[in-house]
């Protein structure tokens, strides 16, 4: 049963790498060096690796995309995948990318490792995880900024 759902898991990581990177495509390169994108800081937290985690943290007004951050430290290659979702309080309306280590984009530090957007401006829950089978823990501790657009 435990390797069905891993190669489930496995199936829909692959399935979500051309979706993470048109979204990195389509959103990363206008927030870099030209300035054209100005980004505010919206939270920063701390996240522990030494259980999987799905922390709702908390609900902001975003502009029209938003983007993960991260310093990552702590264990050597875990077998995590990280999450970050938001959903639009009104309607439901969610977006949400993931990324393991295995992917092509992930970093152990940066300024953009998941950008989400464009989407409307509102008010949206925002909620980062990060899964592992406990068997095979720790994951990273992880010290996250989640900024958006102004």
């Amino acid at each position: 049963m435990r390797a069905i759902l891993r190669l489930i898991a496995l199936g829909l990581c692959i399935l979500a790498l051309p979706a993470l990177a048109a979204a990195s495509a389509g959103c990363g390169g206008s927030g870099g060096s030209d300035g054209a994108t100005r980004w505010k800081e919206v939270v920063t937290a701390d996240i522990s690796g030494a259980e999987p985690v799905k922390k709702l943290l908390g609900t902001y007004t975003l502009g029209d995309r938003v983007r993960l951050g991260w310093e990552l430290s702590g264990a050597e290659n875990p077998s995590v995948m990280f999450t970050l979702r938001v959903v639009e309080v009104t309607a439901g309306t969610g977006y949400g990318a993931s990324l393991s280590p295995s992917d092509a984009a992930f970093t152990m530090s940066g300024d953009e490792v998941i950008v989400l957007g464009p989407f409307g401006p509102s008010d949206y829950r925002v909620y980062f995880s990060q899964r592992f089978p406990p068997s095979e823990g720790p994951g990273y501790d992880v010290k996250l900024t989640i900024s958006t657009t102004e």
